[in-house]
């Protein structure tokens, strides 16, 4: 027990939280045991090691439980496959080996898939989450004196203007209540001349021609223990049908109009195994959330131009459209 309080403090000392300000005030936090504090009294209760900015009871509960249940599963650490690797470095638009020293903010962290590999070509990194999924990024990613993780949110950012090298935000905007808001606060933290790395999904007519929005509609209104023992039975049930006919194109195409889960087959190089944990990962995560928003990418342009970046692109991929921007 020592020694685990030991470690716990010195994972404390290695989180840096003196950047934190009130967005209200404007003051800085300042830390003490067990809460940060700024002049006016404000406080910010710290949670197992984490500094907590909202409730923890959020729209965003079902995601935090899901990344709690498969912390590791899409992790390169894991898996000893590139593929967070190579999906970040071509989000971001520049090899990982230039990120070394710059400061980054990273929204809706998840498990930290991004965080390790941001970790690892050693940017210093400000992860957070809406949900406690920063609790499984915690187990995942620290100690680490690069590292600082709060739970947060994506419209309110604790820090001052200007802060940040780069804004990454990949798998979240959809998810929040307003794309164009959660990209304003992710551009008043970046400095000038800074980047802003986002995606976003894009929309598809064949996203309303199959069942997939029906199973979403209804499994999004139950509690978040049922939603997980619901995606896991229908994974349980439709992975194997998938399985069968992993190399029939025609097959999977019609299964994809009826059946709900997630199937990677031919995408990602993962052994049978692998392949169902992702299943059971994805088909959580695409039947739970709170917010589904897609975007064509006229929408998303009129989004992007009402913030007068110096340049920005929008590329087709990831998860649908994928922008860089340059404030």
């Amino acid at each position: 027990m020592k020694i685990q309080a030991f470690l716990m403090n010195l994972e404390l000392l290695i989180m840096d939280f003196k950047h934190f300000i009130s967005t209200k005030t404007k003051l800085p936090y300042q830390e003490l045991e067990n809460f940060l504090v700024t002049e006016q009294n404000e406080e910010i209760h710290i949670i197992n090691g984490i500094p907590r900015f909202v409730d923890t009871d959020n729209y965003a509960a079902a995601f935090g439980l899901q990344w709690n249940n498969f912390r590791q599963v899409d992790l390169d650490s894991f898996t000893n496959k590139p593929f967070s690797r190579n999906r970040l470095e071509t989000a971001l638009g520049q090899p990982l080996e230039t990120i070394r020293g710059l400061k980054i903010l990273e929204a809706g962290s998840g498990a930290g898939r991004f965080t390790e590999v941001l970790l690892k070509y050693g940017a210093e990194v400000y992860s957070f989450d809406l949900s406690n999924a920063v609790e499984a990024n915690y187990q995942n990613n620290m100690p680490h004196q690069n590292l600082t993780l709060f739970q947060g949110d994506i419209m309110d950012i604790h820090f001052q203007d200007e802060f940040f090298d780069i804004s990454l935000c990949l798998g979240v905007l959809q998810h929040t209540p307003d794309t164009s808001k959660s990209i304003r606060e992710l551009t008043r933290v970046l400095k000038k001349g800074g980047k802003l790395v986002f995606d976003h999904y894009k929309f598809h007519p064949g996203h309303y021609l199959s069942l997939y929005l029906v199973y979403w509609s209804f499994i999004k209104r139950l509690k978040p223990q049922n939603q997980l023992k619901i995606t896991d039975y229908l994974t349980k049930v439709f992975f194997p049908v998938h399985w069968y006919f992993k190399e029939s194109w025609l097959m999977q195409f019609l299964l994809r109009r009826i059946s709900p889960i997630s199937f990677y087959y031919g995408i990602f190089d993962l052994n049978k195994q692998q392949h169902y944990e992702l299943s059971r990962l994805d088909t959580h995560d695409k039947n739970t959330d709170h917010f589904k928003r897609h975007l064509t990418e006229r929408g998303l342009k009129r989004i992007i131009e009402r913030f007068n970046f110096k340049t920005y692109k929008i590329n087709h991929r990831g998860n649908g459209l994928e922008c860089i921007a340059i404030k």
